[in-house]
């Protein structure tokens, strides 16, 4: 645990070096916003380049702060396993977006670096990561499936956390369709909200079904 919290706090720092350096290497204009035809139509200073850097520090702090502060120990593994996926998922997207800003690339409609693409892609990676993760939380109020249904007893949350972790996992699998198939982010949040409902649904078919009279944490 004590190394996944050294990581985490790397991967936290690491962009404010590396955007640091690139602050030597930026023109001083570069494109800070893309249109719906995925091409710039906004400039502003590479100072802008600070924001998303601090985004991951305070992501990384976050996510210590609530590993810090779950009861149960493999809760606060999976909040730093959590945390450092999203930290080094969000270092990936900087490290892409220098990329695009030190090569002056002005439209990201066509080529690899398409938005929705990259989009996708991260997005796919995080949830098939996740859905993998959820099965094994325990009861809380930060990770998984978490409905007032699957709150009712541990029974009723391993079975949702297994549901929802297989639907995280479908969602994951359909971005990676979607990014090589149909490139639109605006799919992935149908997709998404599918999801969602049918997370909370089946929450509810459980809890109701229910006839356990424990409700051991």
């Amino acid at each position: 645990m004590k190394l996944k919290k050294i990581l985490l706090s790397v991967f936290s720092v690491v962009p404010l070096i590396v955007n640091f350096v690139f602050m030597f290497i930026l023109p001083e204009q570069i494109p800070m916003h893309y249109g719906t035809d995925f091409k710039a139509d906004r400039y502003g200073s590479k100072i802008e380049v600070w924001f998303l850097a601090a985004v991951i520090l305070i992501m990384g702090i976050v996510f210590l702060i609530i590993a810090r502060f779950m009861k149960e120990e493999v809760n606060k593994m999976l909040s730093l396993n959590c945390g450092l996926i999203m930290v080094v998922i969000f270092n990936i997207l900087d490290y892409c977006l220098l990329y695009i800003w030190s090569s002056d690339i002005n439209d990201l409609s066509v080529g690899f670096f398409r938005l929705d693409r990259i989009t996708l892609l991260l997005v796919g990676i995080i949830a098939v990561t996740m859905g993998n993760l959820m099965p094994m939380s325990r009861r809380n109020s930060f990770i998984g499936v978490r409905t007032k249904w699957s709150q009712k007893n541990d029974y009723v949350w391993k079975k949702c956390q297994m549901f929802g972790g297989i639907s995280t996992i479908v969602l994951g699998v359909i971005c990676f369709i979607l990014a090589f198939v149909y490139p639109n982010a605006m799919l992935m949040w149908f997709f998404f909200v599918i999801k969602a409902f049918t997370d909370a649904v089946y929450s509810y078919i459980v809890a109701k079904k229910d006839n356990h009279k424990w409700d051991k944490k």
